[in-house]
């Protein structure tokens, strides 16, 4: 059950780059909730997606989203930026920072060679995560904004109006064609622009993520033992509980997730991400009947003794641990889990060489179509204070730089640091991290804009292959959440309060301490308790944001 109310929920969508290796846009934190917007996203208000000629990747990524991968640093990295633009003027920005504050520019070279590539500076106000949602409505009530101020899903009352009176409608800049006047910025698939489009204008720059999450992770070898080389094809709900059993036995279990790792079987159940339009009226995914199926299955793998006996209640630690030794066969966590150092390719094979692991792609229920959510798309998005034209060409120029692809000079300053400082090259071109690193590149450029997510890694270049390859499988089949970028009053105060009590009855009921009327009857009290009221000023704010685009200027 989808049950988030901010960026906070999906703490396992984002943390470090995918492979260990910090990437364009990746973050120490936490990811957005990343569906597709509601509001009108036509070619008109979208920028055109021109793809940059740089550094040329190992796999290729894709329009709709599945990241570049690249096996090492490109040799020669390019220029994309090739002359400073500022003209000695500055231009300020807010945004949050997740760890301690970056050596001062006084003292970083890196700082300062991105100052001097600038030709001006830009004034950043870096507020740590946890306070940043509040700086940010004190900052937008003082009236004093700065040019750039990142979105995270801070609970901005009113949102829509928020953008349309205080910041500047990106639409006449950037719109169509428009986009090659920023190139790294055009460098940006259409997927990750959708959702800044809000009352049918582009209202912001995204920071672009991988698209989705997946669907977890399987003991690959435990799997083939059963005869299943690939989980895409498994026919159908009953034949899984097949395998499950299967996979159950001598001390080891099909399945074990905190709280019983629900999300693959939403995505099997085919149910929808948050919520869903039927006959012009917005559902929320526990009233679907593919919710009560789900729940009703993942009652009878228990009941089936499929689940690793109290793993329900496990830490994310425990369960890992669990996947880790081989107690349990199939987890739910987070695609960028997989990779980095310490990741499932690492640890799985290390505690016992003959297991493999791989990501969970999920089969369809019913037969047919399977589906993900699309989950993870973008960090955030920055808005663009109102200003004058040249200034906000200027602001533009900025994000531009910011948004520097993997394979350029520029992104190897704003991630790694100035070179001898703050990393050496290996043999092969990959930029080795010195002790100076950690805070010479804190500075939180990535937080205001950033080029595609892209797939690094010089010490596994077998990991991204596979990630490569899930990703390429899961971004076609991913949904969206139409709500996504709107803002319900309601479910800022009181969502995560009245989706606990949904979500202990589904609980209970699948480990045998409650009835299915139970779940049933939860999520009527949730309707009354404010579910309705959530439904009534999402779809308030859903048909303000499917108004027709205004026209370019």
């Amino acid at each position: 059950m989808a049950l988030e109310t901010n960026r906070r929920t999906f703490l396992s969508f984002a943390a470090l780059s995918v492979l260990g290796v910090v990437t364009a846009g990746s973050l120490a934190g936490c990811g957005t909730k990343g569906a597709l917007n509601a509001s009108a996203a036509s070619a008109s208000v979208l920028p055109k997606y021109i793809p940059l000629n740089g550094a040329t990747p190992d796999l290729a990524g894709t329009a709709e989203g599945v990241p570049a991968a690249f096996f090492n640093y490109p040799a020669k990295p390019f220029r994309s930026v090739p002359a400073p633009f500022l003209k000695g003027q500055k231009v300020t920005a807010i945004t949050n920072i997740f760890g301690p504050p970056p050596t001062p520019a006084a003292s970083n070279p890196a700082w300062q060679e991105i100052n001097k590539r600038l030709g001006g500076t830009v004034d950043i106000t870096a507020v740590s995560s946890d306070d940043y949602d509040t700086k940010l409505n004190t900052v937008i009530a003082g009236g004093d904004m700065p040019d750039l101020m990142l979105n995270d899903g801070a609970a901005i009352a009113d949102i829509i109006g928020f953008l349309e009176s205080a910041c500047q409608d990106l639409t006449p800049f950037l719109a169509g064609d428009k986009s090659k006047d920023y190139p790294n910025l055009a460098n940006i698939p259409q997927a990750f622009w959708k959702p800044a489009v809000q009352n049918g204008k582009l209202y912001g720059i995204p920071i672009p993520r991988g698209m989705t999450g997946g669907s977890g992770f399987i003991n690959q070898t435990f799997f083939e033992a059963a005869g299943v080389t690939d989980t895409s094809t498994i026919k159908n709900a009953d034949d899984y509980l097949s395998l499950a059993k299967q996979l159950t036995g001598a001390n080891r279990w099909a399945l074990g997730s905190t709280k019983f790792g629900l999300i693959p079987f939403e995505h099997i159940f085919h149910v929808p991400y948050n919520w869903t339009m039927k006959n012009g009226k917005l559902v929320k995914d526990i009233e679907t009947p593919e919710y009560l199926e789900m729940v009703s299955f993942v009652q009878k793998l228990y009941a089936a003794g499929c689940f690793a006996p109290g793993s329900e209640g496990w830490t994310k630690s425990q369960m890992s641990n669990a996947f880790i030794s081989g107690q349990v066969a199939q987890i739910y966590d987070g695609l960028p889990a997989f990779g980095k150092p310490g990741g499932y390719q690492q640890t799985v094979p290390a505690a016992n060489p003959a297991n493999k692991v791989a990501p969970f792609i999920p089969f369809s229920a019913t037969g047919g179509k399977a589906t993900v959510w699309l989950d993870n798309i973008d960090f955030a998005w920055t808005m663009v204070k109102k200003g004058s034209t040249d200034h906000i060409r200027q602001v533009l120029q900025v994000a531009n730089f910011l948004a520097a692809p993997f394979g350029s000079e520029e992104y190897l300053l704003m991630n790694y640091g100035a070179e001898g400082t703050d990393y050496a090259l290996d043999a092969k071109g990959n930029p080795i991290p010195t002790p100076a690193a950690a805070l010479n590149t804190a500075v939180p450029w990535k937080y205001l804009a950033a080029g595609p997510n892209t797939l690094y890694s010089p010490q596994f270049p077998d990991a991204i292959k596979v990630l490569h390859d899930a990703y390429s499988k899961l971004v076609p089949i991913g949904v969206a959440d139409p709500t996504l970028g709107l803002f319900s009053p309601t479910n800022a105060k009181q969502g995560l309060t009245i989706a606990k009590p949904v979500s202990d009855a589904v609980t209970n009921f699948i480990a045998g301490r409650g009835s299915l009327n139970d779940v049933k009857s939860a999520i009527s009290t949730w309707k009354s308790a404010g579910g309705d009221a959530i439904r009534s000023e999402f779809q308030k704010a859903l048909s303000g944001a499917t108004a027709s685009p205004s026209p370019s200027a």
